[in-house]
């Protein structure tokens, strides 16, 4: 478990983000179901461990990991610790202006508004957001492979416009 969830103000932190973190799950399990099912399945099996318990009763999220960025600017970059195939949910939030995330390799700038959710595979497409005026949170939310690796879990397919016109 994360130093960082030991932390006594970390249960209030998960409790007072239950919301949030349910929602940007829910939202995966729309755009990309196949993650989605991995991810709880995931979460399901980490259950199994005691030490584990406290925080996990208070994790609504089939993600595995949460970073929250404060005031940054995020030089380009690409995530190493997930695979190519999974979706990072990204969410900004706080009185700012003119935010932009940057995704070069697929020639788009995007309006990066408060509460704007964005999913992509962090690890395949390089992003980034330069510094903006105002007061700025970002939560991160992901999954580790390594996590997946320990529990035994599938990586999950890539997302295919198929699966939607089965629905």
């Amino acid at each position: 478990m994360s130093a960082s969830l030991k932390h006594p103000g970390a249960h209030l932190w998960l409790s007072e983000m239950f919301e949030a973190s349910a929602l940007l799950s829910a939202i995966l399990r729309v755009i990309h179901p196949a993650l989605y099912e991995c991810g709880r399945e995931t979460i399901q099996r980490l259950h199994q461990h005691a030490e584990l318990q406290p925080a996990l009763e208070k994790w609504p999220s089939v993600f595995n990991a949460v970073t929250i960025l404060s005031n940054r600017e995020t030089p380009l970059h690409r995530d190493n610790h997930s695979r190519p195939q999974w979706y990072d949910m990204l969410t900004p939030v706080g009185p700012y202006q003119q935010a932009v995330l940057d995704l070069p390799g697929v020639g788009l700038k995007l309006a990066y508004e408060s509460g704007t959710v964005v999913g992509l595979s962090g690890k395949v497409l390089r992003h980034g957001v330069k510094a903006c005026d105002g007061e700025r949170i970002c939560l991160a939310y992901y999954m580790r492979d390594k996590v997946h690796e320990r529990m035994g879990t599938e990586a999950g397919q890539w997302m295919k416009h198929q699966h939607y016109e089965n629905v």
